[in-house]
């Protein structure tokens, strides 16, 4: 049935086309179907695919000979026909995250790209369909050892999705069907949301410029394979396969994990892991004169900022205001590899004994300079690698519930926001130009009202505020104080999620 579907859909293709052109279809397709290895299914979706991509370029006026070097079958490689299944041990960051899963909390994260035109998902599947050979730990799910999860390939088709529903949605790990990652789109926006296990937002950022260069390709743009994009066909490079914090140096200390219990911001915690979405849009080169008017970074700037806008939403002021910075540690010594690197600090304040803004400017560039060192950083690698070790021989069923209350006690409760800069995102020339701008949402883990991110693309910085609580004054200081810097040029808010 299935068999007499395709050929149905083949004969269609070619209605019309002469005698020639006929026979390089059925002989592209009989090249994709001969792979005996390749499991039914797959073969099903990847014909289905490619049908979808030759009649795109045949509506397009494309010649067949053209279409069949777009899609020339040897982008697929070997991925999906290969049997053997390869095992990852999940690196040390990612190690807790399946752990620490309580209470439908999932960390996950999103890169989008908001693009020019409108996405063709029938290209932006065949680009995905190109692209993941490229990226073994992602093409993988997450198995239960009897000490530690780890990651395992899996040779199948992975599908994108229109975005219909709330972003970052938890992926559930008991389903058969389960990926770490889902790609997405709407209108102009290319999206990837991943769940932290697989990797943080510089490998994640080096996903999306690789497949968008691939989606790119498919519509006839050519995208130089330099500044984060890699090349689909090329060898994949064992040092972005790296568990970095093996090779971590130094002293270890337990009290870099420790911080006193922070304040909250007010507000009821919706049910949803994301309640709204606030972009505030800035030009990339005045907010950097503007913090550095003030003798300061970016990241301190806008530390600042939250600080000053938390005085005014936190109904207690008596206590610790602490926001999460996290640090790349690729900065530190050039890595490659594509799997979670980045270590964090906690910037803190008394909100009751805040300074006037430019003193606490100055303060709090001055924490990030000794606390995001890479001295410290290089203490919390070995102190992670440590509490690992300390744990290894404890079976998995025992560590889930002692790493979902230690945790919780280790991370969200110790700070109130999360401030994740990924700075100035560089891209080829001719990506740029099929490029608006760039967003980061991050899911605040409870009990955080709101995280905060910062992503600069194209000259433009989009400051994003990820809510989950149905108090809307802390975007609102943050809209203000922007506003009297003169730096923002335009806002743009989701609905109100359903809780």
């Amino acid at each position: 049935m299935a068999r007499n579907r395709r050929d149905l859909h083949l004969l269609k293709l070619k209605g019309g086309l002469s005698t020639a052109e006929a026979a390089k279809i059925d002989a592209f397709f009989e090249q994709l179907m001969s792979d005996k290895d390749l499991p039914i299914l797959g073969k099903s979706l990847l014909h289905e695919h490619f049908v979808a991509g030759f009649e795109y370029y045949l509506q397009k006026g494309k010649s067949v000979d053209d279409i069949c070097k777009l899609l020339d079958l040897s982008y697929l490689g070997d991925f999906y026909s290969g049997k053997k299944r390869t095992s990852y041990s999940l690196d040390n960051a990612a190690i807790v995250y399946p752990l620490g899963m309580k209470y439908g909390q999932m960390p996950m994260f999103r890169l989008a790209v908001e693009l020019k035109e409108d996405i063709q998902p029938v290209l932006l599947q065949l680009a995905l369909d190109f692209t993941l050979k490229r990226f073994p730990t992602f093409s993988a799910v997450i198995k239960n050892g009897f000490f530690w999860h780890y990651l395992e390939t899996v040779n199948s088709v992975f599908l994108i999705e229109e975005e219909k529903d709330i972003p970052c949605k938890p992926i559930s790990i008991l389903l058969r069907s389960y990926r770490s990652f889902r790609v997405l789109y709407y209108r102009k926006r290319l999206s990837v949301e991943y769940f932290h296990v697989l990797t943080d937002g510089s490998g994640g950022m080096v996903f999306l410029k690789t497949l968008l260069s691939e989606y790119l390709r498919l519509k006839e743009i050519s995208v130089p394979k330099e500044k984060g994009v890699l090349d689909v066909n090329g060898q994949i490079d064992e040092a972005e396969l790296v568990n970095e914090f093996k090779k971590a140096e130094g002293e270890s200390s337990f009290a870099t994990f420790m911080d006193k219990k922070s304040l909250q911001l007010d507000g009821k915690r919706m049910k949803t892991n994301i309640s709204r979405i606030i972009h505030f849009e800035m030009d990339t080169d005045k907010l950097h004169e503007t913090a550095r008017s003030y003798g300061a970074t970016i990241t301190a700037y806008m530390t600042a900022l939250i600080f000053l806008a938390a005085e005014k939403c936190v109904s207690s002021k008596k206590g610790i205001f602490n926001i999460q910075i996290p640090v790349n540690m690729r900065k530190f010594n050039g890595s490659k590899t594509l799997r979670n690197y980045s270590m964090y600090f906690n910037a803190s304040m008394e909100l009751d004994k805040l300074p006037e803004k430019e003193e606490l400017i100055k303060q709090i560039a001055a924490q990030i300079k000794e606390r995001g060192s890479e001295d410290m950083m290089k203490q919390m690698m070995k102190t992670t690698e440590k509490l690992i070790d300390t744990l290894s021989f404890v079976p998995l069923f025992l560590k889930v519930p002692i790493m979902q209350n230690l945790y919780g006690y280790m991370s969200n409760s110790i700070i109130a926001c999360t401030l994740s800069n990924l700075g100035v995102v560089e891209l080829p020339r001719a990506m740029e130009k099929q490029i608006d701008k760039a967003s980061f949402l991050l899911v605040p883990g409870a009990p955080n009202r709101a995280s905060a991110t910062l992503v600069s693309v194209c000259g433009t910085s989009v400051f994003t505020i990820i809510k989950n609580s149905d108090d809307p004054r802390f975007e609102n200081e943050l809209y203000k104080l922007l506003k009297e810097d003169e730096l923002i040029e335009k806002v743009e808010g989701s609905v109100e999620y359903e809780s």
